[in-house]
C-alpha cells in the first residue's frame, strides 16, 4: 500500500511558486505568462479544475493586497477556515553584544511577530 501525498494548502503552493520564481528567472516567465499551463506542466493538475489564475508581480515600493472571495454560506466562519485567511508569526532574533572588560558577551532574544490582524489602536 502506497501512502498519499500531502495535499498542500494554497498557501504552501503560493510560496512554492514565489521560492521558485526567486531562484529562476525562466521559470518566472514562463509562469507570469502562463500559470495555468504551469500548474497543468509542473503539478498534473487537471486544466479543466483549475480556478481562474491572475499574476500580478509586485514592483519595489508597492504592495498588491488580495481580499479573498467572500464565502457564500452566511455566519461566522469556522475555526478550519478562520486558519485559511490567518496572517502567521515571523521570528525575529535580536543580537546584541555587549562589552564587559577583555571580553565580549553576545545575548540573544527571539521576538514573535504577528501580522494577519490588527490591534486596537490601529483603527481596523
Amino acid at each position: 500500500m502506497t501512502a498519499a501525498a500531502p495535499s498542500l494548502s494554497r498557501h504552501d503552493i503560493e510560496a512554492k511558486i514565489v521560492k521558485r520564481c526567486w531562484e529562476n528567472d525562466a521559470f518566472r516567465k514562463e509562469f507570469v505568462s502562463d500559470p495555468a499551463g504551469c500548474f497543468v506542466k509542473y503539478l498534473n493538475a487537471p486544466k479543466a479544475q483549475l480556478p481562474k489564475i491572475t499574476v500580478h508581480e509586485e514592483q519595489p515600493g508597492s504592495w498588491h493586497i488580495v481580499l479573498p472571495a467572500k464565502p457564500t454560506k452566511s455566519g461566522e466562519l469556522s475555526d478550519d477556515e478562520l486558519e485559511k485567511v490567518a496572517g502567521g508569526t515571523d521570528i525575529v532574533t535580536v543580537t546584541l553584544a555587549v562589552s564587559l572588560g577583555m571580553s565580549v558577551t553576545a545575548l540573544s532574544a527571539s521576538v514573535a511577530v504577528g501580522y494577519g490582524g490588527a490591534s486596537a489602536s490601529s483603527g481596523w
